[in-house]
């Protein structure tokens, strides 16, 4: 079965539909327009309602932002460039792949795999489902590597409610690929989920974190954002500050944290450093095309060769 948010997304992707088909059918019976020009214009709303979506995204992240160090500036073909992908990226993540979460990714269950290497498990963030792990998991799993994603839920409930599902998740994948600890690949809200699971378990089933654009420290975006979890996300919350604390001796595994000083999503950027992670900064790559940015890839696979070299 699909999850609750694919289902929610099929249902505004429908409503949507029907909405330009009624308008449409106006243009051509009433005012004499042909299938194909309402055909275009259906298109062109479509994409502009996401692109000024993803817009306004960075000119909020623009207002909050936090310095550049000059090393990470980009030029203004190269920023073009970046926000052309990160829009790209909303379509993909949005339109095509959650709303179909089961047709593209298939059962939930992970598959028992041999070898030795360390299973990886593909944690992802706030409004989204396994789904966007599609094209890192094709690559992984081409690799070689033992990977699976799950979709955690409820969609705006609090993070720790995703702390439960994630053991499960580990046990189960430990159990079938008989190993004893993983790798655990998260992006945005995620690495907070999987903080929150070091701190309720510790970390004597992971080997590793590797969070993509995490908002170890909040982001203002969360401020507009709908439920708990975005509450928790925001700088200077309860939460986050509880979190925190519980990490002054330091975390329970090794945490890597990967994100860009021009991300859409968190803001000010640097709220993605950790004090306690080795921090990977970038430069150019939006908060949702890290998930299919080539760059991020290798940095990931990097990443995973260090912690089974580590063992």
């Amino acid at each position: 079965m699909s999850g609750t948010l694919a289902r929610a997304l099929r249902r505004l992707l429908a409503l949507e539909l029907g909405l330009y088909l009624l308008v449409g059918a106006w243009l051509v019976v009433a005012r004499g327009w042909g299938a194909g020009p309402a055909a275009l214009l259906a298109v062109g709303c479509a994409l502009a309602a996401r692109m000024g979506f993803g817009l306004a995204t960075y000119a909020l992240a623009w207002w909050w932002h936090s310095p550049v160090p000059p090393a990470f500036r980009v030029g203004p073909f190269a920023l073009i460039r970046h926000v052309v992908a990160e829009l790209a990226a909303i379509v993909a993540a949005f339109t095509v792949l959650q709303p179909f979460e089961r047709a593209w990714m298939g059962a939930a269950r992970p598959a028992p795999q041999r070898g030795t290497r360390l299973p990886v498990l593909l944690v992802h963030g706030y409004v989204c489902n396994r789904a966007v792990w599609r094209s890192l998991l094709r690559a992984l799993s081409a690799r070689g590597e033992c990977v699976h994603a799950v979709s955690f839920e409820p969609v705006y409930g609090a993070i720790d409610r995703w702390v439960p599902q994630l053991a499960a998740c580990i046990d189960e994948l430990l159990a079938t690929t008989s190993r004893e600890r993983v790798v655990l690949v998260t992006h945005s809200m995620g690495g907070l989920a999987a903080r929150a699971y070091l701190r309720a378990h510790g970390g004597a089933k992971v080997a590793r974190v590797i969070t993509l654009g995490a908002p170890h420290h909040g982001s203002l975006h969360a401020h507009l954002g709908a439920g708990e979890n975005a509450r928790q996300m925001e700088p200077g919350s309860p939460w986050l500050t509880a979190l925190a604390a519980s990490e002054r001796g330091g975390i329970a595994a090794p945490l890597v944290s990967i994100y860009s000083h021009h991300d859409d999503f968190v803001a000010p950027q640097a709220s993605a450093a950790h004090p306690h992670a080795r921090n990977v900064a970038l430069a150019g790559v939006g908060h949702l095309t890290m998930l299919f940015s080539r760059p991020v890839r290798e940095l990931l696979l990097q990443e995973i060769d260090a912690a089974n070299a580590a063992r």
